[in-house]
């Protein structure tokens, strides 16, 4: 967990710079909000009409500070206030219900008084749109007094408070609006209102609560994902509350809070540490439970930005095949004559990539280690054939991403060399196994957990000379490789918006060029090596993510390869020890973007 927590200011930056970004829906950056609701994002309208809700609420809020569609990086101003409809404006009130009532207005009516002004909505946009709630308050009562009908009147009002949001979030798709944010409920028989331990509603209050809320939310995003196929032009993206209610109840003081039961403001007198509520009064947040839905809000809010971090995952598959690539040939990439025979090889390797942050990606830093054991065959001095099975392990930590990676890979060479000209080619491929992939949410200390596998596929060619300096032998030489790496799907899980991560192939040939110089004796004999190499004929998949069980879309995100041009280095030595000829090497590549070092020492034992 600690690796999580030294990411997590990382993070909420990160989510910040999205928030108060401004660009296409694509993007996940928007020019401004416009919000439809009831209490929950009301910022002073009904206080401007009715001057409720008095002091000690904030400023006409039904909280003890902002709400959350205030800290998402708009600064919405009030339609009570003549706030113009081409900018931020809030058309929400307190306790409106979902229709056309006329005071408060309902959400429906909200709607008709927007575009009555001359409101329209551009791909540019984000509207929120949350309520519903009051429909089952003010229904409640009643329904709870005749037990023998009370659940087949809360549900008929649930699910026509869900036509109803489905209404207004369809017409304003239909009108062109780029993201819709849709909230659900949350639980309701857990708020201090609705408790089973309050003695006006009992245990079967309480569960009638429940199943009204939860009536209400799966008919919402059944009309949802209904209306999302239809209007493709818009992002509809679900924010579930309900999902978080019982997390943070169960862990309050993972969140901040001491007390996730009762109302700080009782009516008559206001707790001592409001910001250790959740509850404000029996159903409304506190400042700091509104400060909670916001970060939940960026989480889902901006998806496709946060989820491209997972660029990581695939490019590290990709490298390592290219590392694998390069340590095999180098079996018979030396000058030294080639004596027939056979050997049994066993390496033990080292490697650590930098990868610099670009754009929403941040920086990464990956570590790791493996085991090879292979079977060289010299067939004459001209031929040599081989294989090497590795095993390798890595460790990634990519800004709130991290994950570990083992793959087992079998690579097999050849090589030819006639006078100074020589020619070698490797292939090989791995099997990919991503464990403990975790994601530190926007919601932190909340964390996701995910796994997957997938497998890497590539080939190396290379050819060139060599030249006897008298000592010194140097030899210019070129390399054409290919890689391909996929990555399979995967959901995460957990109690924010749960990234579901789509297929992904990352590949690619490259060509490099290098001059090698090589001396030494029988015994001990040295190497240095330098070169370029570039990436051409990229074909890698965007990274596409979505959200798991929404009908928010899947969005695509485009990576080039992250070293980009890059100078190669590379230096060893090889001795004879006792019965073991005993090498060890380093390889570095230093890109425009990242920087890799792989260290290796091998022992080639002869057989009988």
């Amino acid at each position: 967990m600690s690796r999580f927590l030294r990411n997590a200011c990382a993070a909420a930056l990160a989510v910040a710079a999205f928030g108060a970004a401004a660009g296409a829906a694509q993007a996940q950056t928007y020019n401004r909000l416009v919000v439809f609701g009831d209490s929950l994002s009301d910022n002073g309208n009904l206080f401007a009409l009715t001057g409720q809700p008095p002091a000690p609420y904030f400023q006409g809020r039904f909280s003890n500070g902002p709400v959350f569609t205030e800290l998402l990086g708009f600064n919405a101003g009030r339609f009570t206030a003549g706030a113009p409809v081409t900018g931020s404006v809030n058309y929400a009130f307190g306790g409106a219900r979902t229709d056309f009532a006329a005071s408060p207005p309902g959400m429906r009516a909200q709607l008709a008084a927007y575009t009555g002004a001359g409101g329209t909505f551009g791909a540019n946009d984000l509207v929120s749109v949350l309520g519903g709630a009051n429909n089952i308050f003010q229904a409640f009562p009643g329904a709870a007094a005749n037990p023998l009908t009370a659940q087949s009147t809360m549900q008929a009002v649930a699910v026509s408070a869900a036509s109803d949001i489905n209404v207004i979030v369809n017409s304003i798709a239909q009108a062109g609006a780029g993201t819709i944010l849709v909230s659900n409920l949350p639980r309701l028989g857990i708020t201090p209102q609705f408790a089973a331990t309050n003695p006006l509603v009992g245990p079967a209050g309480s569960a009638l609560a429940d199943f009204s809320g939860t009536t209400f939310n799966s008919a919402l995003l059944s009309n949802l994902f209904t209306t999302a196929a239809a209007r493709p032009g818009s992002n509809i993206i679900l924010m579930d509350l309900y999902k978080i209610s019982d997390p943070l109840r169960a862990n309050p003081g993972r969140f901040g809070l001491t007390n996730v039961t009762d109302s700080c403001f009782t009516g008559v007198s206001v707790c001592a540490n409001p910001d250790g509520y959740l509850y404000w009064d029996g159903v409304h947040p506190t400042a700091a439970g509104h400060r909670l839905l916001a970060q939940l809000a960026n989480d889902y809010l901006y998806y496709g930005d946060i989820g491209a971090q997972s660029t990581v995952q695939a490019e590290t598959g990709f490298r390592q095949r290219q590392d694998l690539l390069d340590l095999t040939g180098e079996m018979v990439s030396g000058y030294a004559p080639w004596v027939p025979g056979t050997h049994m090889t066993f390496a033990v390797i080292a490697d650590s990539v930098e990868t610099d942050a670009r754009g929403s990606i941040a920086s990464a830093d990956a570590t790791g280690w493996g085991g090879r054991a292979g079977l060289d065959y010299v067939a004459s001095p001209t031929a040599r054939y081989g294989f090497t099975a590795t095993l390798r392990e890595t460790e990634v930590e990519a800004g709130a991403m991290q994950f570990d990676v083992r793959s087992y890979a079998i690579d097999a060479y050849a090589g030819w060399r006639m006078g100074d000209m020589f020619l070698n080619a490797t292939a090989g491929g791995s099997i990919d196994q991503y464990d403990d992939i975790s994601r530190l949410t926007s919601l932190a200390p909340i964390v996701h957990m995910g796994e997957t596998d997938g497998g890497s596929l590539g080939a190396k060619v290379q050819a060139g000379l060599w030249f006897d300096m008298g000592g010194i032998a140097i030899s210019p030489r070129a390399a054409l490789s290919y890689v391909s790496t996929d990555v399979n799907a995967y959901n995460e899980t957990g109690f924010a918006a749960e990234y579901a991560y789509q297929d992904r192939t990352v590949a690619a040939a490259s060509g490099e060029v290098s001059l090698r110089a090589e001396g030494g004796g029988d015994d001990v004999n040295f190497y240095v090596e330098g070169g370029y190499r570039d990436t051409f004929g990229d074909s890698s998949d965007d990274v596409r993510v979505g959200i798991a069980g929404n009908p928010a879309q899947i969005l695509s995100r485009s990576f080039d390869d992250p070293f980009g041009g890059s100078l190669m280095a590379s230096a060893g030595v090889e001795a004879d020890v006792g019965p073991f000829r005993m090498s060890a090497g380093y390889r570095g590549r230093f890109g425009d973007s990242a920087d890799s070092h792989v260290g290796a020492i091998t022992l080639k034992l002869p057989l009988q």
